[in-house]
Parts: structure tokens; sequence; C-alpha cells
């Protein structure tokens, strides 16, 4: 529908009509395998059966200031649908895109915050999806302060079109986002573009590191999807795993519970990267102490986190690595990870306390050659789990 054809009476009446309806379009998880969210879609739905997508409609909606209207009208069914989503699986968050408009609208961030306290619906399972530009166009402390009250509420904030913007980075450093999701025109592009997959490939590192989530989108092949398993995104979205549907079509495609790949095996990448990161602050600290550099003066970096269940290595081997239970190089790798730990906490100490070189040198070499060990068990479970992995027809034959 040509979006010269529309007029603010039109939408009006089609919103106070019913025919503005969400459709639901289903992200995997690829640390599970299975469904693990959905976008909320808005679809125009005429009465003569055609539909109008979001792109004819929305920038109108936004340019004539209406788009907080339909927002506001649509919220009380999208709580509806997700108590309905939720009681067939708690596991799924829901994500519904708002605009700055929106975000400043007392009336809007009011029905959310009346949702979340009366209980309606759980916070943590409720994901708001903004724009980059959206943000930037915005210099409204309104939009500022109503986004850390979502926060401070429990909902998910996620950037969407991440890698479109000319400061996404900058964008992603200022405000309280939980995740990312990779536009995806990237995505695409990464079949014929080295740089584009490398963009994408880095996007998901800085991700990790900053410990929040990483949706793609625009997955539309098997290949696509194994490539983003084996680089460690966590999340995937796109016309291969399914499309935009009503919620009574959704209903249905949950509760077929189909399973997708799921070897994480990216991530177990993504583990080395982390404890090599840890080793390189840790030696850092103790190279401060012993020179008396004033790590204060310097550039914000975070300090080696010493319990090894909490440093990045712990986390995902006590979380999302309990995947690879079983497997003899991961079964193995708890002992030496504590003795690591242990051989840190000497170190350290030594530094405090003003040890001699000879002193530091011998407990640095102690923690080089464990660390070694921690490596090659990664290694060997990075090659295990590739050998366990589905092969590519496998994964194709399940869509």
């Amino acid at each position: 529908m040509d979006t010269r054809l529309i007029t603010l009476a039109e939408l009006e009446r089609g919103l106070a009509g019913g025919e503005l309806v969400y459709f639901y379009q289903p992200k995997v998880s690829l640390i599970s395998g299975r469904v693990s969210g959905v976008e909320a879609l808005i679809r125009w739905m005429k009465p003569d059966g055609s539909m109008v997508l979001p792109k004819e409609f929305i920038p109108f909606a936004e340019a004539m200031g209406f788009i907080t209207t339909i927002s506001r009208a649509m919220f009380p069914r999208l709580i509806e649908d997700m108590v309905i989503i939720n009681d067939l699986s708690d596991e799924i968050t829901v994500s519904f895109n708002l605009s700055a408009q929106d975000i400043a609208s007392p009336e809007m961030v009011g029905l959310i915050r009346e949702a979340i306290q009366s209980s309606k619906i759980d916070a943590a399972r409720l994901q708001v999806e903004i724009t980059e530009d959206s943000l930037i166009s915005s210099t409204d402390t309104v939009v500022h302060d109503n986004v850390h009250e979502l926060v401070s509420l429990g909902v998910k904030l996620a950037m969407d079109d991440y890698g479109i913007g000319y400061s996404s980075i900058d964008t992603l450093s200022r405000w309280p986002f939980s995740v990312v999701k990779i536009d995806q025109g990237l995505i695409r592009r990464m079949a014929d573009s080295e740089k584009s997959t490398t963009i994408v490939q880095a996007s998901i590192r800085m991700a990790h590191q900053l410990g929040i989530g990483i949706v793609a989108e625009g997955i539309e092949a098997a290949t696509t999807y194994e490539f983003l398993l084996h680089s460690g995104c966590t999340q995937a979205q796109g016309f291969w795993l399914g499309r935009p549907m009503p919620l009574q079509d959704l209903l249905a495609f949950i509760r077929r519970d189909q399973r997708w790949s799921a070897m994480p095996i990216g991530l177990i990448h993504m583990a080395q990267l982390d404890h090599i990161q840890w080793r390189k602050a840790l030696i850092g600290q103790v190279m401060a102490l012993s020179f008396g550099k004033d790590r204060a003066s310097g550039i914000r970096e975070g300090l080696a986190q010493m319990d090894h269940h909490h440093c990045k290595l712990g986390e995902w081997y006590y979380g999302v690595g309990q995947e690879f239970k079983g497997i003899t190089a991961f079964d193995q790798l708890e002992e030496p990870h504590r003795v690591l730990h242990d051989l840190g906490k000497a170190l350290l100490a030594i530094a405090q306390n003003g040890g001699s070189r000879e002193e530091i040198t011998a407990a640095l070499r102690a923690l080089t050659r464990q660390s070694g060990i921690v490596l090659e068990l990664l290694q060997d479970l990075e090659n295990e789990a590739i050998l366990k992995a589905p092969a590519l027809a496998d994964l194709a034959d399940l869509n």
C-alpha cells in the first residue's frame, strides 16, 4: 500500500475498528535450540482482507504524532497475549517496539508500570525494542528518566537495528541495554562481504564482553544459523526459523516444541578468550602493584574476578556450559580452573605484600603453566563438541 494513500482519518478509523493486530515472530535460543522469545509486530488488516505492513504506516503515524496513540491502544492486547503465551511457556520473552515519542509519554510508561506492579506480567519476560536513532534524536530528559525507570522495573531494553546507526557503539555505552539486535541487512551481506562477517563476529564478541544478549535478525538459511551458532551468538530470528504469525498460529508453533541445533560451540571459543582476558587483567594488577602505578588515574578497566565461580569462564562453566556435561574435557575442567584461581590469589598476595621480583616471576610462571592446562582442556572440549555437532545437512532437514 502506498503511504501517500494513507490518511490520518483512515488510520484512526482502522485503530478504532480493531483493524490493527499483533503478529508474532519467534526467536530461537542458540543455547537450548528452542523458542525463547517472540517479537510483537503490528499489522494493519484491512476489511477487504489486504494487509498493510508496519513500514507502510508506522513512519506516517510517527510523523503525524499518532504513534503513541497506537501504542497505548495496542498495549492492553499485548499484555493479554503475553499472559496466554507465558501460560503455555514461562520461558518465552515477549518484545515489542517503542518509539522515542512512546517512551516520552507518561501515559505509555504508566501502562507498563501498572501491568508489572499489578502482577499481570513478569517484567523479566517483557522486552522493549528501540532503535538507536530514536534515542539519538531525543534530547528530552524525560526519555532518559523513563528508560531508566523501565529498566529499574525489570524490563529488558534491546537496541534494534544495531549496525546501521552512525554511532551504535557510543549509544550502547550510554544507555542500559541488555540486548543488541544485529540488523538483518548486515546478516544478509555476510554471504558476499567478508567485512560484514567480521563486523558481525566482532559485535557478538563485544556483546559477550559486556554481558548482554545478542540477537541476529534476518536468518534465511541453515548455513547462516550454523555460522552464528559457531560464532557465539545467543538468539536468532528470521524467516528460516519462523515468519510473523497470528497468536493462534504462534501457540501451535510453540506446542510443536520444534528443536534446532543447539551445540553452542561458539561459546566455548568465547570462554577461551574470556580466560585469556582474565589472565591479562590479573597480570596488569600485579604489575601495577609491583611497580607502584596509579591505576585510578588511567583508563577505567575491570579487576580480575578472583572467585572461580564468578569470573566469566566460571559463569559460563556453571551456567550455559553445563550443556556440555558428560563430555570428558568439560568434566575435567572444574578442578584445574579452581587451582588456577588459587594460584592467582597467591600471586596477587605476593604483589600486595611487596614480594621480590624472583617471587613474583616464579608465581607468574606457575600461573601461566596452569593457564595452559585450562586452555588445552577448552580446546579439547571444542574439538569434541564439533565432532558431536549435527551435520549441516541434518540441520537443514529440521525445516
